[in-house]
């Protein structure tokens, strides 16, 4: 039957994957088990030779304790080649070792040097090991085969606890770089799910949040966020939402153009993602990525930029600026006048053009473009 110091040590390792200082906790425990002055846990580089603290508890002053793992331990504690995984060493320092009592300053603590270590070798990785070492004081006995054998049980336990701190520190770590470079971006990001629900926004795509789904809920009404309401969508979101993510539909991408009261414009491309990206298999249904490009004025600039990049003729261009509105092709015909045999030649050429085969592609291209080259509100 497990005893309470052995539930505290084993609790601490599981909690010390998210809270650093329970491993403290339960390394204490662990010195109250075994009867031992100090437990570490050490990364040795095996390229370079160096030692580095995990964490350590110590029944000596902090800076008694310290003291006596930086100049006690690395003289007290061998590695073995042969060790393997799971393996204990224990070591007896030789009888000079004993001067190390007079490092402290007071005589109260001389029967607290350091009489045997015995040390486990957890985990091996490529470069460096992951060894746990217990240490007794001068005046205790010192440690004995049994002491390893009845320790067996923690060693799974501390590498488990090891491996998923490691791994939920590196997932923080990922996260938080991903978070600060898609904050970083000009232009809105939101993901949704196919429910509606927000699975990732950054901060220029929050204020479009309810813009495009005015019942949200996620976030404050529209009137309390920068730049207020009055946004005009030349078609609703939710039928772009509905489109993109019926399996029949086989729709990839949709465009939306966006007029706010201010005279600001705004160009929206949604797109679903594939089931091969991480989202897509995070959340069930279909995920649906939507960039939001804004701008102060009309980027007027980009006619003469298409001509100049693309050789579209003037009937070319005034069509792809209706199509980038999210207007249908019969729909930018009728308004243009022309036939719509007309329409779909142009837009072939438009196509071929621009290396473009899709509407969604060529209005994420012009809305790139003419974020880029448009001539600033005050010109």
């Amino acid at each position: 039957m497990l005893t309470q110091d052995m539930h505290e040590t084993i609790r601490g390792l599981y909690q010390g994957i998210l809270e650093p200082r329970a491993w403290q906790r339960s390394l204490s425990a662990l010195c109250d088990i075994t009867g031992s002055a100090q437990a570490t846990l050490l990364v040795r580089d095996t390229e370079r030779g160096g030692l580095q603290v995990r964490q350590t508890a110590s029944r000596l002053p902090d800076d008694l304790a310290m003291q006596n793992l930086h100049e006690g331990t690395a003289r007290s504690l061998t590695f073995p080649d042969r060790l393997q995984v799971g393996g204990w060493h224990i070591h007896r320092p030789d009888p000079g070792f004993t001067a190390m009592r007079s490092l402290y300053a007071h005589d109260d603590f001389a029967d607290m040097a350091i009489a045997s270590t015995m040390t486990c070798l957890v985990d091996r990785q490529p470069g460096q090991e992951l060894y746990l070492t217990l240490q007794r004081p001068a005046g205790a006995e010192g440690f004995l085969e049994d002491d390893a054998r009845a320790l067996d049980w923690v060693i799974p336990h501390v590498r488990d606890a090891v491996t998923m701190r490691d791994r939920t520190q590196a997932t923080a770590t990922h996260g938080h770089v991903s978070a600060n470079l898609l904050n970083q971006l000009p232009f809105g990001v939101i993901v949704f799910a196919n429910s509606g629900q927000v699975l990732l926004a950054n901060a220029a795509g929050e204020p479009w949040i309810r813009r495009l789904l005015p019942t949200h809920q996620d976030v404050a009404p529209d009137s309390v966020l920068p730049g207020g309401s009055g946004w005009r969508l030349s078609r609703p979101f939710p039928d772009v939402m509905r489109t993109l993510t019926d399996p029949i539909a086989m729709q990839a991408a949709g465009a939306i153009h966006a007029v706010g009261s201010d005279g600001r414009v705004a160009q929206i491309v949604a797109m679903r993602l594939t089931p091969g990206i991480v989202l897509a298999s995070a959340w069930e249904g279909q995920p649906v990525l939507v960039a939001i490009h804004e701008a102060h004025a009309a980027p007027r600039a980009t006619p003469a930029v298409l001509r100049d990049l693309y050789g579209l003729t003037p009937a070319e261009t005034r069509l792809a600026a209706l199509l980038i509105t999210g207007l249908g092709l019969p729909e930018a015909t009728t308004q243009l006048g022309i036939k719509r045999e007309t329409g779909r030649s142009q837009l072939k050429a438009i196509f071929v053009k621009t290396s473009t085969s899709t509407q969604a592609q060529l209005a994420h291209l012009l809305t790139r473009l003419g974020g880029l080259v448009a001539e600033p509100a005050s010109a």
